[in-house]
């Protein structure tokens, strides 16, 4: 088992990540930036909901450690990712170090700037949360997008759908970039990336919706099978993990000027980077853009990519129960 295995969460584990505010806009409206954001994704450090149950507003981002983070934005209120686990594959517990030889010594490659602690708790200030690495993963459905207010009111803005519809806001009178784009918004299928499902002899993009249960979706060009029903004009359906033969993480990796990246995007001149290597430091000396709080990436010459290879991982599939 890996060092730093999820311990503490199961598949159906309620987590909830905090969401810089100036991206709050850009889920809700269903906005894609090339290269840069994409709001069927997520990508940072999450805790479990119930760490934070008795917390008022006001503690939460004291605790998560928003404070401590140059460039977070207001702290007046919280907006938080929320939604079932489905499965332990995309967390880790949060090991590491602000320093690559002590992460290193370790048997850690996970290499962040402060105020992250390494230990596997949020850098909070009164009361420890347990803190997981969420590596880049496409949002399961029936995901929430919520404010919690200073006065410890809390309010649901939208909620995702799948990667066929995307977020579907509560409130239909906004302003801005959260009325970009109403769904459905499908997710591009730049390059294959995600999870996989062979289920009854057939292949299919799947995404998690709850314990154990999965959403599949045809691939790009298959036609659906007779029981899939539709939704906003796409053919989907959800079934439990023990019912599909098996599951599999997909991604495109390549190595680029020494560090090791996902491939999300290519033209023939240019690919969109998102670093895979834990390492602020790589980030830095590459000259990387931090797009999300700890996400790095970057458009590069397409030409200058090496080591460019898909990545095939089986999931382990969990019991209705587990």
């Amino acid at each position: 088992m890996s060092p730093d295995a999820p311990a503490g969460l199961l598949g159906s584990t309620v987590v909830q990540l905090p969401v810089k505010p100036g991206l709050v806009g850009l889920y809700l409206g269903n906005v894609i930036v090339p290269g840069r954001f994409e709001p069927h994704r997520i990508q940072g450090f999450a805790g479990r909901a119930e760490d934070v149950a008795e917390l008022d507003t006001a503690a939460m981002i004291r605790n998560y450690g928003l404070g401590k983070i140059p460039g977070w934005g207001p702290l007046d209120h919280l907006y938080l990712l929320r939604f079932t686990a489905g499965h332990t594959f995309p967390f880790r517990t949060s090991y590491g170090s602000t320093d690559r030889e002590i992460a290193h010594e370790l048997g850690m490659a996970r290499v962040y700037p402060p105020p992250y602690l390494g230990t596997g708790y949020f850098p909070g200030v009164d009361h420890p949360l347990p803190e997981y690495v969420l590596q880049l993963t496409e949002i399961p459905a029936g995901a929430e997008l919520l404010v919690r207010r200073g006065d410890n009111t809390e309010e649901r803005l939208a909620q995702y759908h799948s990667r066929k519809v995307g977020w579907i806001p509560d409130q239909k009178d906004v302003f801005g970039e959260a009325a970009f784009f109403s769904p459905p918004v499908s997710l591009p299928p730049l390059v294959r990336r995600g999870y996989t499902a062979r289920y009854r002899g057939g292949d299919f993009d799947a995404e998690f919706a709850g314990p154990a249960r999965v959403v599949l979706h045809p691939l790009p060009g298959a036609a659906a099978p007779a029981d899939f029903g539709e939704t906003y004009g796409f053919r989907m359906k959800a079934v439990d993990q023990v019912e599909l033969d098996d599951l599999t993480f997909v991604r495109t990796l390549c190595r680029w000027r020494g560090g090791t990246f996902e491939l999300l995007g290519r033209t023939r001149d240019t690919a969109d980077l998102h670093l895979a290597d834990e390492d602020y430091l790589t980030a830095r000396d590459l000259g990387l853009s931090e797009v999300d709080y700890r996400v790095w990436r970057k458009t590069v010459p397409a030409n200058e990519l090496t080591d460019v290879r898909t990545e095939s991982v089986p999931v382990p599939l969990e019991g209705q129960f587990q």
